[in-house]
């Protein structure tokens, strides 16, 4: 039984976090599920909803040269961007629900949000605090490491650590990436 004067461990379970970064993956999957190569948007095109929501960001820019890059380089150049969007999508997904190398998954993560943000900023109807809401649980599974618990960052951590303490040598950039 816990004394009243003892304070509690200052360390935090994991699953709970561990529990909406799954929930983040399987948002990501359905994202790009909506966005596959072999759905039709409304306009005919491939990709979903994709080409229309870019016209959107186009006809109500937040920057000027974000729109500029949408117009010259991006539509142009759709049937790579639209499969780019797409993969990535599926690898943050995918990586999030299994719990794999989450300190780069969640940068990742919250810099793919950013870069929606960025278009999407000044579509009426969009709700900018949204972009907040989406990139913030992001960089908070990167940086708790979120991945250690439910998640295959555990498994590559104590092999990492064994591996460290039979006295291999590891690259130094292992300690960043489970």
């Amino acid at each position: 039984m816990p004394s009243a004067t003892r304070m509690p461990s200052p360390a935090s379970p994991l699953w709970p976090l561990a529990t909406v970064r799954i929930m983040f993956g399987l948002m990501y999957l359905s994202m790009a599920f909506q966005k596959a190569p072999w759905i039709k948007g409304p306009e005919g095109q491939p990709y979903g909803w994709l080409y229309g929501y870019l016209w959107k960001e186009i006809n109500h820019p937040t920057f000027g040269w974000y729109t500029a890059l949408l117009k010259g380089v991006v539509l142009p150049n759709f049937a790579f961007f639209g499969f780019m969007s797409f993969l990535t999508e599926i690898a943050l997904g995918l990586a999030l629900v299994l719990g794999l190398l989450i300190p780069l998954v969640g940068l990742g993560g919250a810099l793919w949000m950013l870069n929606i943000m960025l278009g999407s900023y000044s579509i009426p109807g969009e709700w900018p605090w949204i972009w907040m809401l989406l990139i913030a649980p992001q960089l908070a599974f990167a940086f708790s490491r979120a991945g250690r618990s439910l998640g295959a960052d555990a498994l590559l951590a104590r092999a990492l650590a064994n591996r460290f303490a039979a006295g291999k040598a590891l690259p130094w950039w292992t300690r960043y990436i489970v």
